[in-house]
């Protein structure tokens, strides 16, 4: 049985992305992934893989370079089967002092790029009526508690809402639709991933195994249920349990004021 796939993953430059590329080459699948810098990610998958390997140099919030990035992968491997929209950078800085231009970059890069490379792919998954598609978002796009990574949060709760709208578009489709949520993953530095960063201010010092991330997204490829919610790492399972204790409880504190906004039921009030 043939299992070979072929995957389109963005903003594979370093971290989970790079990690991602090379199991995915390891295993036999073949490979398109971007970067704003395609000679370097060549060189960090180090391999020589011609006809298996695409690297692609992409501005993810260039609609048209995110379109012919998906028509350079579709000529030269003949389809795309599974799409990683990857995790990009993240500004740190409290709300009121972040410039607007570096909020609006924040949006572009999390946001508009996943969207570019969704609005460019989903014609194809539709007219093959299959395939699967991964939107990186991160713990703090399910729980924002986390002080001076505000625009960073908030681009990724963006992601986690279009995500689970698109799978509702997608499911009748054939189209599998993951929305995943990492924790801290070690990434070379703290910089790297806005997660380990905001886990270092708490006391943390470690992150989660990217190596193991990246087997946790092919697992779910291959899995016959897909998860709409994946929840990477034993502090992202951690808070996000947290987070839904802390939701449940306010909503039954607040039960009586939630509801009582509703019109009157007079059948109740005769009852």
């Amino acid at each position: 049985m043939n299992t070979e796939k072929i995957w389109l993953v963005t903003d594979a430059s370093a971290g989970l992305g790079v990690t991602l590329v090379k199991m995915l080459l390891d295993h036999g699948h073949k490979v398109a992934a971007t970067s704003d810098d395609g000679d370097a990610l060549l060189e960090a998958v180090g391999a020589k893989l011609e006809g298996r390997f695409l690297p692609l140099t992409v501005n993810l919030a260039d609609e048209r370079a995110v379109r012919r990035a998906v028509d350079a992968t579709a000529a030269a491997f003949g389809g795309i089967d599974v799409v990683v929209n990857g995790a990009g950078q993240g500004v740190q800085g409290s709300l009121e002092r972040l410039s607007d231009a570096q909020l609006r970059g924040t949006f572009d890069t999390h946001v508009f790029g996943v969207l570019n490379v969704i609005r460019a792919v989903m014609p194809r998954l539709r007219a093959q009526r299959g395939g699967h598609v991964f939107n990186i978002s991160s713990i703090l796009g399910f729980d924002g508690r986390a002080p001076e990574w505000g625009a960073y949060s908030a681009a990724k709760f963006a992601v986690s809402g279009l995500t689970e709208s698109l799978a509702a578009d997608a499911a009748p489709l054939g189209i599998r639709v993951s929305l995943v949520y990492p924790g801290a993953m070690r990434a070379g530095d703290a910089q790297a991933s806005p997660e380990l960063a905001a886990r270092g201010e708490q006391g943390w010092d470690q992150g989660g195994d990217p190596v193991k991330a990246a087997q946790a997204l092919i697992q779910a490829a291959e899995a016959q249920y897909a998860p709409l919610h994946l929840f990477l790492g034993r502090d992202s399972f951690d808070q996000a349990r947290s987070k839904i204790q802390s939701v449940q409880q306010e909503l039954a504190r607040w039960r009586e004021m939630s509801v009582s906004i509703g019109a009157v039921d007079g059948r109740r009030l005769a009852a």
